[in-house]
C-alpha cells in the first residue's frame, strides 16, 4: 500500500499511468494529511525526534540501498517513459530531509510510539484506503491498465525487493523506526499482502 501512496505523491506526469494515479487521489488526501503530519513533526517533541532520525545518516544510507537496486531502477524506467518521475520524487525526499548525525541508540526504547500512534490513527481516520486499493485492483484487473503493467512489473521483482528489505543498512534503519513505535512489520506485511509475496 505504501507503494500506491509513493505513485500518488509524485510530480506532473500524463498519458494512462497519470490518468490511474490521478484517480486514486482523492482517496488519499493528501493535502490533509501533510497538515497532520507538519502539526506533529512541529508540535510534539516524540514525532519530532523521529523525524530528526529521518534525517540521520542511518536514512541515508538506507535510502541509498533502495535507489541503487536494479528493480527500482528498472521500476523507475517503466514510469518515467510514462511521464511519471519516482527519480525526482525520491530527490525531493532526500533534499527534505537532508543529512544530520545520529547520536541516540538503536537499542534504546522511546515513548514516541504514543504521539506517533496517535498521529497515524489521525491520518487513518481521514483517508480511505481500503477505496483506493479497490480502485488500484481494478485498474490490476484491467489488461491495458498501464498501473496494471507497473503492478505486476513490481510483483515480479519480489526478490530483489526482498534482498533490499534484509540489507543491513535497511534492517539497521527498520530496527531504529521499531525502537521508536512504529509498526514496520505491519507495513512490510501490507506490502507483501498488495503484492501476493506471503
Amino acid at each position: 500500500m505504501k507503494f500506491i501512496i509513493l505513485l500518488a505523491l509524485f510530480g506532473a506526469a500524463y498519458g494512462a499511468l497519470r490518468n490511474e494515479v490521478d484517480q486514486l487521489l482523492p482517496f488519499l488526501r493528501m493535502d490533509e494529511v501533510r497538515v497532520i503530519y507538519m502539526r506533529y513533526v512541529q508540535s510534539d517533541a516524540q514525532v519530532g525526534e523521529i523525524w530528526s532520525f529521518l534525517q540521520s545518516a542511518e536514512t541515508d544510507a538506507a535510502w541509498r540501498v533502495l535507489i541503487s537496486s536494479p528493480e527500482l531502477q528498472e521500476i523507475s524506467a517503466f514510469t518515467e517513459a510514462r511521464g511519471v518521475s519516482i527519480r525526482d520524487y525520491l530527490n525531493g525526499i532526500a533534499g527534505m530531509l537532508g543529512l544530520t548525525p545520529i547520536t541516540r541508540s538503536a537499542n534504546a526504547k522511546s515513548p514516541a510510539s504514543r504521539s506517533w500512534n496517535a498521529m497515524m490513527d489521525e491520518i487513518r481516520a481521514l483517508v480511505d484506503l481500503p477505496g483506493a486499493e479497490a480502485l488500484a485492483r481494478s485498474f490490476i484487473a484491467n489488461p491495458t491498465s498501464e498501473f496494471g503493467e507497473l503492478y505486476r512489473l513490481t510483483q515480479s521483482k519480489r526478490d530483489g525487493f526482498t534482498r533490499v528489505i534484509e540489507h543491513p543498512d535497511v534492517l539497521r534503519f527498520s530496527a531504529q523506526l521499531r525502537a521508536f513505535g512504529v509498526d514496520v512489520d505491519q507495513i512490510i506485511a501490507r506490502f507483501r499482502a498488495f503484492f501476493e509475496w506471503n
